[in-house]
């Protein structure tokens, strides 16, 4: 009779034991318990570093002068005469720099910290140039009626596109179409013009600065695309919502797309990277439906790659 006690009582306690190992093991092995939550740091670096080249030329000559940037951007018309000293609007002499910078892919649109936006709007964009100009030190302007050529290359050019200029007043993000709601020192536009010429865009424009050569579209509907992720400063996770039919793209803020077009082709680009460095990136494509929410599943990636990703965009 004690034998039998014994060995159930060893049985119960062997058992019990089992049982506490078991739910002890599911519970350390529980990923949700497991998963590392990375800390996110900025990208500022990143887009420092991959910042795109600003091209000068000097120009001596009696403005004849015809410029082709590293990406075909070609301007011509140059002479001192259409220039003058922006903030005392004195005439200039020779020599003087134009500096060029051409961001025609939706990777050097992004790496430019460009907005796709105009006044709230996504534009369908053939791309983006930055022309000024300088005498010494001094920044330059065009004088008023004095229009700038230049021609930007476009694989599918179409009618209809106007030069948003960059950027409205009192804003850093926000494309303009009206030059006289940017920092324009006249009265009137009677320069700007956009007409379609061999592969690309002849475009005359009457302010230096951004220039985005677009087109606003009328969508049929909007809808907020709102974005999830995990992690601790999720806020440093740079979101591009890409519009594949239209060559631009927006950048979101506080996880949240307001203004989307219904019924979009996108592809949805994240990137971001840890205090060690790490990058990471989420890629997906969607079409844009009422209330859509996309979860970032950030993956863990190297700058080679995310470049080489954005180089598809």
């Amino acid at each position: 009779m004690k034998t039998t006690i014994k060995i159930s009582t060893l049985l119960i306690i062997f058992s019990a034991m089992f049982l506490w190992t078991s739910c002890s093991k599911d519970r350390i092995e529980d990923p949700e318990e497991k998963q590392i939550q990375t800390d996110y740091a900025s990208l500022d670096d990143f887009y420092d570093l991959n910042e795109l080249p600003e091209q000068e030329f000097v120009i001596d000559s009696t403005g004849g002068d015809t410029i082709i940037g590293m990406d075909s951007t070609i301007i011509w018309g140059v002479p001192k005469e259409i220039f003058m000293i922006k903030s005392t609007q004195q005439d200039i002499s020779y020599p003087y720099t134009l500096k060029l910078i051409e961001a025609y892919s939706i990777k050097n649109m992004i790496l430019s910290r460009l907005p796709g936006l105009a006044q709230g709007d996504v534009l369908k964009s053939a791309g983006n140039v930055k022309i000024t100009a300088f005498k010494n030190a001094d920044e330059l302007a065009l004088k008023n009626n004095c229009g700038l050529n230049f021609w930007s290359p476009s694989q599918n050019p179409v009618s209809n596109m106007d030069i948003f200029y960059g950027f409205t007043n009192g804003t850093t993000n926000d494309f303009n179409n009206d030059v006289l709601l940017t920092d324009y020192l006249f009265a009137a536009d009677n320069v700007t013009s956009v007409n379609i010429y061999s592969s690309g865009y002849h475009s005359l424009t009457a302010k230096l600065g951004w220039m985005n050569v677009g087109q606003k579209l009328t969508p049929g509907g909007l809808t907020t695309i709102t974005f999830t992720a995990t992690g601790n400063n999720t806020n440093y996770i740079d979101v591009y919502v890409v519009f594949n039919d239209r060559h631009n793209f927006v950048k979101v803020s506080n996880l949240s797309a307001p203004n989307m077009p219904v019924g979009e082709n996108i592809t949805v680009f994240a990137i971001a990277k840890d205090a060690s460095a790490v990058m990471y990136y989420f890629k997906e494509d969607y079409v844009i439906t009422s209330g859509l929410n996309v979860d970032l599943n950030m993956i863990t990636s190297t700058e080679a790659q995310v470049l080489s990703m954005m180089d598809a965009l």
